[in-house]
């Protein structure tokens, strides 16, 4: 072997026994906290009697921790695994449809403060004007849900249907004098993507967000039978009961995607790291900064995206989530570089309280 072959291979063996020592002292750096959040799990699915959960939590792009609790399906006793285990990820859905209109921002192929009118030419006139920012941000005065629209298994609320309910339904208030979470108003967005896209919205939220982050276990949900999708579950006179369908049809910009929680820490770590989408930190920022009232109010939410403090006063960004049978949470702690993703099949009990208990202590540690 050459001289200089030899050398290069030295230091290529040498680099690939380092990798995984530099994972594992970062794993190891938070051996007694990640003790700490198995056991705050343990006692929250017990006392929750939650059938699955999945719990992922990453420091500076890197697993610390990721485990599954309890059964992804009780009948056939399959346990829940954060890396198999595909769970709705409900309204954290808006966040892959947000990035997906700021990346086609960037690309020039459209812009946020255009009202959707200005692409959809057949979309009914409202009494006031709105742009997709507006929209992204739940200030657009549409009501949650556009009337006629179902949440059960007999939903066939079509494109047609919509274009009929938004020229017949009034907005609530004039865009930007007040807040209201809007599952109608990603609706639109979706159609705006599409028009822009060329594609169907999955299609399009694949391209541009997806498959950039390699989230290999996220898809819609189309009602079929998915490998590894767990069973989701409601509470019927104290018993855990396979909760029924709800037909997602039109409903893929808003929600709808099943995803698993280790998938869920590539899209959180996507707004520490945006240069995996974007070649400008500006569309990110866009994103997370909330939006502000005509009053000066600031909403807490930026375009697909909430922020807040938690219990602590830890400044956080992210989205939770519920569908029949399931709750969601992701939440990224910028100034600590810590993200955490939370998955149930069980819609009975709050995620908040349980993921800040957990970063408390991942939090304190990095002091």
């Amino acid at each position: 072997m050459l001289p200089y072959l030899r050398i290069r291979n030295t230091i290529i063996l040498h680099l690939l026994f380092l990798i995984p020592a530099a994972y594992s002292g970062q794993t190891d750096r938070f051996d007694r906290q990640n003790e700490k959040t198995q056991k705050i799990a343990e006692r929250f699915i017990k006392k929750h009697d939650i059938p699955g959960m999945a719990v992922s939590v990453s420091y500076m792009g890197d697993p610390i921790f990721s485990k599954g609790f309890g059964y992804a399906d009780i009948k056939n006793k399959i346990n829940a695994d954060p890396d198999k285990t595909k769970f709705r990820i409900a309204s954290i859905t808006k966040m892959i449809t947000a990035l997906t209109l700021l990346k086609m921002a960037e690309n020039n192929s459209l812009n946020i403060d255009n009202t959707p009118q200005y692409y959809l030419e057949n979309l009914p006139k409202k009494k006031y004007d709105f742009t997709l920012r507006q929209l992204a941000g739940h200030l657009s005065g549409l009501k949650r849900n556009p009337g006629r629209e179902r949440w059960d298994e007999a939903n066939n609320f079509s494109e047609k249907d919509f274009y009929e309910v938004f020229g017949s339904e009034e907005l609530e208030f004039s865009p930007g004098s007040d807040f209201l979470y809007s599952n109608y108003g990603f609706k639109l967005l979706g159609l705006v993507i599409e028009k822009k896209c060329g594609k169907p919205i999955d299609e399009c939220q694949h391209e541009y967000v997806i498959r950039k982050l390699n989230m290999e276990n996220t898809t819609i949900d189309e009602g079929k039978e998915y490998p590894d999708a767990a069973v989701f579950y409601h509470k019927n006179k104290g018993n855990n009961e396979v909760a029924p369908y709800m037909d997602c049809k039109f409903k893929y910009a808003q929600g709808c995607h099943f995803s698993t929680s280790e998938d869920l820490l590539k899209l959180g770590n996507a707004f520490l790291y945006p240069s995996q989408i974007f070649s400008s930190n500006n569309f990110i920022n866009t994103a997370v900064k909330s939006q502000t009232l005509f009053s000066g109010a600031k909403t807490s939410y930026g375009m697909g995206v909430m922020t807040s403090h938690d219990f602590y006063g830890n400044y956080f960004f992210g989205h939770n989530g519920m569908e029949n049978g399931a709750r969601s949470l992701l939440r990224v702690y910028p100034k600590q570089k810590l993200t955490i993703a939370v998955l149930v099949n069980s819609e009975e009990a709050s995620l908040e309280e349980l993921v800040t208990e957990i970063m408390y202590n991942y939090i304190e540690s990095l002091k």
